[in-house]
C-alpha cells in the first residue's frame, strides 16, 4: 500500500482507521457535519483527510515551508475555512484546501496550539508558552489579548459550550479547567478554575459534544467527558488502554467521538527518520 494513500480499516476491529504514513505524529484533528476528519501531522507539517463515509485519507494540504510546528487544527464551517495553527494561524479553504489569509497574533514568539469558534464568529487561540489566550475579530486578520493570567500557564485546548459567554480553556501541564467569563468585546472579565471530580492528566485537544458537554483527549492515551455544573465539572472516562504514546485530539462527527494516537512522546527530535507508525484513529461512543 502507497504512504500516500493511507487509512485502511484494521481486520480487527473494522471501525478503527490505520493511517500508515511515514512520521505522521499527528497533534490535532477536527471534523465536519457530514463526517469528514481532518488530521494535523506535527512531525510533517502536513494535513491530511478522510472523506466522508470513507476509510481512506490522503494528504490534503503541505504546510511544511511554514514557521514553526503544526498544531491545532479546526474546521469552521461557517467561514467555510480551515484554520491551523502554526506560530500564528493559516487559513484554508475548507472544501479545496487552497491556501487563504494568515492571521497574526500580535506577541514576539506566538505558540498558538488550539483554537475554537464562537457563534459570532470570533477566533480564540490558547497561546501555550505565553500563558495566553487570543481572539481575532470575525473578519480581523490582527488578534488582540483576551486573557493573560499564571493560570492559564499551559493553555491548550479551549472550546466553547451553550453559553458563548463562556469559554473553556485547559492545561497540559498543571491539569486544570478554567472558565473563561467573557465581557462584551470579547476579553476574559474573570477566570475561574473548576473543580474536577478526578483528576486530568495531561489534558490536550478538547472539543464540544454538544451545548452541555465537552470531549477531551488526556496525553496518558485517555479520552474523558466533561460535564461543568457551576464551578464544578464531572469526569467521565469514555475510553482508557489500546493507544500507544499518548491521545493529543479528539473530535466529534455524526454523534460520534474520535480520538488519536499521536506517539508524540516516543518521536526522537535527533532523528528525523523516527518513523512511529502506524497511526490509529479510534472511535469513542459518546452517553446520549
Amino acid at each position: 500500500m502507497s504512504l500516500l494513500a493511507a487509512c485502511a480499516l484494521s481486520a480487527a476491529d473494522p471501525a478503527m482507521i490505520s493511517i500508515p504514513s511515514k512520521n505522521l505524529f499527528p497533534e490535532s484533528i477536527t471534523s465536519t457535519a457530514d463526517g469528514a476528519i481532518i488530521i494535523g501531522s506535527f512531525g510533517t507539517s502536513t494535513i491530511w483527510r478522510v472523506p466522508p463515509g470513507e476509510n481512506n485519507a490522503s494528504k490534503w494540504i503541505d504546510a511544511s515551508s511554514g514557521k514553526g510546528p503544526l498544531l491545532g487544527v479546526l474546521a469552521d464551517e461557517r467561514s467555510g475555512r480551515l484554520l491551523v495553527c502554526q506560530a500564528g494561524v493559516k487559513t484554508f479553504d475548507l472544501k479545496t484546501g487552497a491556501a487563504k489569509e494568515t492571521l497574526t497574533i500580535p506577541t514576539a514568539n506566538p505558540f498558538c496550539n488550539d483554537l475554537a469558534v464562537r457563534d459570532d464568529g470570533s477566533i480564540y487561540i490558547t497561546d501555550t508558552v505565553g500563558a495566553k489566550v487570543f481572539v481575532f475579530a470575525k473578519g480581523a486578520t490582527t488578534g488582540v489579548e483576551a486573557a493573560s493570567d499564571p493560570l492559564l500557564a499551559g493553555a491548550d485546548g479551549l472550546a466553547f459550550l451553550s453559553d458563548q459567554d463562556k469559554l473553556y480553556v485547559n492545561s497540559v501541564t498543571t491539569g486544570k479547567l478554567l472558565r473563561l467569563d467573557l465581557d462584551k468585546d470579547g476579553k476574559a472579565a474573570k477566570i475561574t478554575e473548576l473543580k474536577l471530580s478526578r483528576p486530568l492528566e495531561g489534558p490536550d485537544g478538547m472539543r464540544p459534544i454538544d451545548g452541555k458537554r465537552l470531549i477531551i483527549a488526556e496525553g496518558v492515551g485517555r479520552t474523558a467527558m466533561g460535564v461543568p455544573n457551576g464551578n464544578s465539572v464531572e469526569i467521565t472516562t469514555l475510553k482508557e488502554g489500546g493507544m500507544e504514546g499518548g491521545t493529543p485530539a479528539v473530535t466529534v462527527t455524526k454523534g460520534l467521538g474520535w480520538t488519536v494516537e499521536g506517539k508524540l512522546r516516543q518521536r526522537d527530535a535527533k532523528n528525523p527518520d523516527a518513523d512511529k507508525g502506524p497511526f490509529r484513529l479510534f472511535p469513542v461512543s459518546l452517553p446520549k
